[in-house]
């Protein structure tokens, strides 16, 4: 009996503390899954670009994720290779997996594309990253002092290798300590992620799917999310996140929420991550779940801001008190922010891994740029700098930046600080860091192999990178300014109130990916710096001390209806807007954006985005690309039917020309009054003196 009580104890015990590693499973009905979780394939792409060595020896870095949560199947790597048809015995490629070796091929002159494939055991399949380093060691030429450093002694890398997931089906099940996984996971490619949504959602019901809609796409920038409505969910055949409010759920999301014995109380956030499992099908889907709109718009940001995401923890969780994560947009990253460690390359490893971080949308571009390095190299560079003399053999440190590189000389870095570091600061261009969604940094090294083939020592040429190295850039400042050259300035970045975006009454689902095209330009870091309200919500007084946006028809918004004369951009008598004026034509134009000082508080700016005419399409990826690029002062925008964008700076730029012509014409025109009057003045005092001579002399003749 008492050995029958200890079991049961420790089984209830077990069960208790083993909760919050796996989601609980509930069973539905066949027909609610479509495709299950483990039909979609699970590859992680290990390198983008082709990847060449060359011998002697040389080695590239790679790095994979096994996603947490994942199963404990067998994980594969697979190294799709290609080699030069000259090498010999005992060319040879090794692949080392976390400082372990675990394979080496013998490479022959069979010029053949090739596949390498590497089970991964536990260690090497544990959540988390792992580093891959495949050297190559080429040999071309039998015999003693024999240089095989041609350029035909080569290994190709191709972007075609991968890691291959074992099939979810044994998977251990997730957690939310474990989010955003499965909803979003980077590396992972062709992921498809769903949020639903109330059949009519609240403002805040819409503000909290697109902030979390922004968070993933941080976490996974190739992530492919969807938003869909109660009433058209026919089947989850995807990772789905359920935001909402729990009497704003009328059909089959209601009845999975019975189902999971899930209630929303009081002030608190309800989270719940759960796998639907049916005839063998399976799903994950996480519940986002509050009493009432104010709750769900206050703490929406623990699944939709990384500082409470990495605090989550279990399947069921309530969030209560919930301080407001102030956010101030960063000048400086480290490459600590990148996902770099400290780092060392050299002969024998040339090149570093990439590293990224998303872009920020408030790089100041006519400020200037630096990357701080933090370095310390080898004395034998030094000595083969001072013995070699040649220019050829310089020793460098390339750093590449969005695929730009910059230099340094790594034999003239200077003097060392009193901790053996030497620091070197390289001019970046500003406009470089936002040319790609995210800043791409790889660091390669040359002229530190050895070249002579009858040097036997094992002096190694190394350069040592510290993670402390610093990319700084200048924030533009958020001053009120209505000019779309600044875009997303000001409605992006540090703000007192955050910027208030209005939506029609009626937000369809092809309004809200317009909403999302808007934020998404905001940059990463500003995803929590708006706050979406629905026409009817807001009145004049809401409007004043902060900066708007209007998404949709102006017939939409009676705060617009009522400003109508007050707009930039006037409206015809059908209703429609007049884009004559900014010599633009009515009969081709589709999209009209314009920016202006607020009608509300002249201290803040408004944007109105609008179809030409009527309810329909009012932001475009056109226009939002056209935004994020845009260098030129310009207040009015449109789009065409062909998907052209044209702007009103030539217009503004003529009449700043003819302000400066016409205030230069009233300067000269001042100026010459002005020698007027000072000649005038000269001739009268000239007259008076001759006058007052003239008396003085008479009065001395006469005497």
């Amino acid at each position: 009996m008492k050995q029958l009580l200890i079991f049961l104890t420790s089984f209830l015990l077990l069960a208790a503390t083993g909760q919050s590693a796996f989601a609980q499973e509930m069973q539905v009905d066949g027909s609610l899954l479509g495709k299950s979780s483990r039909e979609q394939a699970k590859q992680q792409v290990l390198t983008n670009d082709l990847m060449t060595l060359y011998g002697s020896k040389d080695s590239a870095e790679l790095t994979y994720q096994i996603p947490a949560g994942a199963s404990s199947g067998s994980q594969q790597l697979v190294i799709e290779y290609e080699v030069s048809d000259l090498l010999i015995s005992p060319s040879s490629l090794t692949a080392v997996i976390d400082n372990e070796p675990v394979k080496t091929l013998k490479l022959n002159g069979d010029s053949k594309r090739k596949i390498l494939k590497l089970n991964l055991n536990k260690s090497q399949s544990a959540p988390g990253y792992h580093s891959v380093s495949l050297k190559f060691y080429g040999v071309m030429k039998e015999g003693v002092c024999v240089r095989q450093d041609t350029s035909g002694n080569w290994i190709k890398i191709y972007p075609d290798s991968r890691l291959t997931l074992a099939d979810s089906s044994e998977a251990k099940g997730t957690s939310l300590e474990h989010y955003p996984y499965p909803f979003a996971q980077s590396g992972n490619t062709a992921e498809e992620t769903a949020i639903v949504i109330p059949d009519n959602p609240s403002s805040a019901e819409i503000e909290a799917a697109v902030k979390t809609e922004g968070y993933l796409k941080t976490a996974d920038s190739s992530v492919s999310i969807s938003f869909v409505k109660e009433s058209e969910v026919k089947q989850i055949d995807k990772p789905t996140i359920f935001i909402g409010v729990d009497k704003h759920w009328n059909g089959k999301v209601k009845k999975l929420i019975k189902q999971a014995g899930l209630q929303a109380k009081g002030e608190k956030l309800l989270l719940a991550e759960r796998v639907l499992k049916a005839q063998g099908k399976q799903q994950p889907v996480l519940f986002a779940q509050a009493a009432s709109d104010d709750v769900l718009s206050e703490k929406i940001s623990v699944i939709a801001d990384q500082t409470y995401t990495g605090q989550l923890s279990g399947e069921t969780l309530s969030i209560g008190k919930l301080q407001k994560a102030e956010k101030q947009v960063s000048n400086k990253l480290t490459l600590e922010k990148f996902g770099a460690e400290d780092m060392t390359i050299g002969a024998d490893k040339t090149s570093s891994a990439h590293y990224f971080y998303p872009a920020s949308a408030m790089i100041d571009q006519n400020q200037s740029a630096k990357l701080s390095l933090k370095l310390k190299k080898s004395e034998t560079i030094q000595a083969a700098a001072a013995e070699s003399g040649s220019a050829s053999q310089a020793a460098e440190l390339k750093v590449l930046i969005n695929g730009q590189p910059h230099s340094v000389r790594l034999d003239e870095l200077g003097k060392e600080d009193k901790n053996g570091y030497y620091h070197v600061t390289l001019k970046v261009d500003p406009e470089l860091l936002q040319k790609n969604r995210y800043i791409d940094i790889q660091f390669i090294t040359t002229g530190l192999k050895e070249n002579n083939p009858c040097n036997t020592t094992d002096e190694e040429k190394w350069v040592f990178i510290d993670k402390s190295s610093t990319l700084s850039y200048t924030i533009k400042g958020t001053s009120p300014s209505a000019d779309f050259k600044e875009w997303p300035l000001p409605y992006a970045g540090n703000q007192e109130q955050a910027t208030l975006i209005v939506l029609p009454d009626s937000v369809s689902k092809s309004k809200l990916k317009e909403l999302s095209l808007v934020t998404d330009s905001f940059g990463s870091e500003a995803q929590q710096s708006f706050t979406v309200r629905k026409a009817s919500e807001v009145k004049a007084e809401d409007a004043k001390g902060r900066n708007l946006i209007f998404i949709g028809g102006i017939s939409q918004f009676s705060l617009l209806k009522e400003k109508s004369s007050d707009l930039l951009v006037p409206q015809a008598k059908n209703g429609s807007f007049d884009v004559s004026g900014f010599e633009m034509l009515n009969e081709t134009t589709k999209q009209v954006a314009f920016t202006q000082a607020s009608l509300w508080d002249s201290n803040y700016t408004m944007a109105v985005f609008a179809p030409l005419k009527g309810n329909g399409a009012a932001v475009t990826k056109e226009i939002i690309s056209f935004l994020n690029s845009n260098d030129d002062t310009a207040t009015v925008i449109n789009e065409t039917n062909s998907q052209q964008v044209f702007t009103n700076h030539q217009q503004l730029k003529s009449e700043t020309n003819s302000s400066e012509t016409e205030k230069t014409a009233q300067d000269h025109g001042q100026q010459l009054l002005y020698i007027g009057v000072l000649a005038l003045m000269m001739v009268i005092a000239a007259a008076f003196i001759w006058v007052t001579v003239r008396r003085r002399k008479r009065k001395t003749d006469r005497e």
